[in-house]
């Protein structure tokens, strides 16, 4: 039965912002180069440049870690991040130490957060020296490492997502940040994002031809890009914390949207038809009409592909009256830090009744529209509602509506409705093949298809790679093992009703992985530390980004609903369902995905996340495993609509963290909080559990967690226990999405399982389902 509540009619208010970049190491000093026209874009310094199209970068000279307090461990995304949040934080006038735990969460986005430490860690195992790393330095080359430090810093207990969607991560972390406040989940958020230049990140956008050998002038003649790097931090409240606490706010957020192109793995959909659902998904949000826009802040990479597209968009939305500018002409395009620094520059700027100009613009190129770009000389307004886009690779689109100044007094935002989450399809390939009919027989009789490698001393569980010979799935037969994985589960999941996501803008598709595809990334890092930079591998750059997989799928079956990427599949299925209960999607597919190569055991090993054996048997505890896993979820009333078939219903959900850097703590008490949440939302008490599909694999201090944590909520219960992990191997992507889809194949009509655990980054979840259909 679907329910009609209204929910989250509280705005989310910034209240605080840092910024972190060679343009402006705080928002004072942004501003005021800002509005004197400066730029920040010189030759690169921290490395040799020279042999690229351009050496020009907006990059700090030098190495920070002698000017910013921080662990020696952290990457230098995480740096950026850390000083932002004290800044943003300060001005919020915020104590986070008076807020409930429970109520502070963290959204933030990267593209290439922790790339400089993964640099470092790949030229001493290209050396054979990877004994000498650090074990907390491979923590550091983690997306989502610099999430890690924030949420400790804040002691948040709340949710905690990392957003990696290319080049539009940090505009729709904002968005994210801004719907936990609204659907009450969240009174704070630490909102933003962080990204590096580094020689892999500037060789492979040489590698596309895309550099520009002059300063960036977005819209103009002159095509390229410049790079850039830094970080930026909002704070977002609830409306009655803003209230209670009398914070000053700087700018409601109104709305958010996204969209797949479902088009290419680097060049946008050349109509713009991507960029505009974007646009119109994040005004009908914020019930905004496009007259009402007062300025766009465009993505505006400098490219011929992506300047073109987004001004057809524009045009056709807003006409050739609105202002628009592009701010990486200042500061160079920071990837998935760009959304939070474009963010934060429009604020200082309307602050100041000032809009920010094209800096370098001149005269418009061929083939992009003729809008109303801001230029200095004209850059007076009294802004009030704002748009934000951002656009990046595999096609993931992201706009933010923001007001600031606004005339109307008014708290109310547009209320969401809510529905009932089902599931209607679910796909697993593991090293057995497609187990979905298999999956029971396989966790009764606990049988381990792990196998030793007596030369390496790994146990693991390897898949076959799959040829593709289907007209949809065959156009990737050269893309990344693990994508191929998650394509077959993908399929097997939307089964007969994948026309209901293709072409069809009320359908998504949420990528969740901790790594990027591990052999691509391989195969890159060699042509570029083995060989010459400037002949970088092409082919393998685009794979390295997490959003590659997602971005695939959303090829393979057009889906050009909301489309992103959430570090691990656990925060990704959690996300999903939110987007289904609350309407924003009718519905959502979610994908996750593992693959395994020699030099990822050895660094899976040096991180203790696994042990060498010499046992022909394996124990399975240090077997790690391949797998493409995948969901369908929907809304009830739609399924109902049309007489689908439901194969279960989600009641409950929760996702969170310990507050501490990448880990947990031996009491379990993140799953204990998690399991508590998920069984009241449920409505279920812990004696009506059926069986629990459990992940207690990973770093060493995972299975005394979980084990804690059961016999706290379960205490005295007798209920059967399952770890599909142990059957098909460990995968710190797929592992939470396999726990889940197990539980929905083997719950029986009526009866109600739990999928719960940690994943490897110490995300803990739990969600409860009752089985239907069976």
């Amino acid at each position: 039965m679907s329910h009609t509540k209204a929910s989250g009619t509280s705005a989310a208010h910034i209240v605080g912002m840092g910024v972190y970049c060679p343009l402006g190491k705080s928002c004072a000093q942004l501003e005021k180069a800002m509005l004197y026209g400066q730029d920040s874009i010189t030759p690169v310094e921290l490395f040799d440049a020279s042999m690229f199209l351009s050496e020009l970068a907006s990059s700090f000279p030098y190495d920070l870690k002698g000017e910013i307090k921080a662990a020696d461990w952290m990457d230098r995304a995480t740096l950026f991040t850390i000083t932002a949040y004290n800044e943003a934080l300060k001005q919020s006038g915020l104590n986070l130490s008076e807020i409930e735990p429970e109520r502070i969460s963290v959204c933030l986005g990267s593209s290439h957060a922790g790339l400089v430490s993964t640099e470092d860690v790949a030229v001493k195992a290209l050396n054979a020296e990877l004994e000498k790393v650090d074990p907390k330095t491979l923590a550091a080359t983690l997306v989502s490492s610099s999430t890690s430090v924030i949420k400790r810093l804040c002691g948040a207990k709340g949710r905690m997502l990392t957003i990696s969607s290319a080049c539009a991560s940090s505009n729709s972390a904002i968005g994210v940040a801004a719907e936990l406040v609204r659907t009450d989940q969240a009174d704070v958020v630490i909102a933003g994002g962080a990204d590096t230049v580094s020689v892999s990140v500037m060789a492979g956008f040489n590698a596309l031809r895309a550099l520009s050998p002059e300063k960036t002038a977005p819209f103009s003649p002159q095509i390229g890009l410049s790079l850039g790097e830094g970080a930026g931090i909002v704070v977002l409240v609830s409306d009655r914390l803003r209230a209670q606490l009398n914070l000053v706010s700087l700018a409601r957020v109104l709305g958010y949207g996204l969209s797949g192109d479902a088009h290419h793995a680097t060049s946008p959909d050349q109509d713009g038809t991507g960029a505009e659902n974007a646009m119109r998904s994040a005004l009908n949000d914020a019930d905004v009409a496009p007259i009402q826009i007062s300025y766009i802040n465009a993505h505006g990479t400098g490219t011929e592909a992506n300047d073109g597209a987004e001004t057809r968009a524009m045009k056709r939305m807003f006409g050739s009256q609105v202002p628009v500018s592009s701010t990486k002409s200042y500061y160079g395009h920071t990837l998935g830090a760009s959304g939070v620094i474009e963010t934060i520059s429009t604020l200082l700027l309307a602050q100041e009744n000032k809009l920010p100009a094209n800096l370098r613009l001149e005269d418009v190129r061929k083939g992009c529209e003729h809008l109303n770009y801001v230029k200095l000389m004209d850059n007076s307004g009294a802004p009030q509602k704002l748009l934000i886009n951002n656009f990046g690779f595999g096609g993931n689109n992201s706009s933010l509506v923001l007001e600031v100044n606004g005339k109307n007094t008014s708290n109310e935002v547009p209320a969401y409705k809510e529905d009932d989450v089902v599931i209607t399809g679910i796909g697993l390939h593991t090293c057995a093949g497609d187990v979905k009919e298999s999956s029971a027989e396989h966790l009764k009789s606990q049988q381990c298809f792990a196998q030793l490698d007596e030369e390496t001393g790994f146990t693991s569980a390897l898949s076959n790679i799959p040829r593709f010979t289907s007209k949809e799935l065959r156009p990737f037969a050269r893309t990344a093992r693990s994508t191929k994985f998650a394509l077959l589960a993908l399929k097997d999941a939307l089964g007969d009703e994948h026309d209901l996501y293709a072409e069809n803008l009320r359908s998504g598709i949420i990528s969740g992985v901790v790594f990027g595809a591990q052999k691509p990334t391989e195969k890159y890092l060699e042509s570029v530390f083995l060989g010459n930079p400037a002949l970088a591998n092409a082919h393998f750059f685009p794979m390295i980004t997490l959003n590659a997989t997602g971005g695939a799928a959303s090829m393979a079956f057009q889906i050009k609903g909301f489309t992103t990427t959430v570090t691990g599949s656990a925060s990704a299925a959690a996300y999903a369902a939110d987007l289904v209960k609350y309407q924003r999607q009718d519905r959502a597919a979610v994908v996750s995905c593992d693959e395994l190569t020699p030099a990822l055991e050895k660094i899976y090993h040096r991180a203790g996340v696994v042990a060498k054996t010499k046992e022909k048997r394996p124990r399975r505890a240090q077997s790690l495993g391949e797998a493409g896993a995948a969901i369908a979820l929907e809304r009830r009333s739609e399924v109902d609509a049309r007489g689908g078939q439901v194969q279960g219903k989600l009641i409950g959900w929760a996702v969170s963290q310990d507050p501490i850097d990448i880990s947990m703590q031996r009491d379990g008490e993140a799953l204990t909080r998690v399991l508590n949440k998920a069984l009241s939302a449920a409505n279920v008490a812990a004696d009506n559990i059926h069986q629990i599909m459990l992940l207690d694999q990973g770093p060493s201090v995972t299975k005394s967690a979980c084990s804690k944590a059961l016999a706290k909520v379960f205490s005295g219960e007798s209920i059967q226990i399952y770890r599909p992990a142990q059957i098909y191997g460990y995968g710190p992507s797929s592992g939470p999405l396999m726990a889940l889809n197990c539980a929905v194949a083997n719950t029986p009509n009526g009866k109600i399982s739990i999928a719960a655990g940690y994943d490897v980054v110490g995300e803990a979840f739990a969600f409860v389902l009752e089985g239907e259909g069976k």
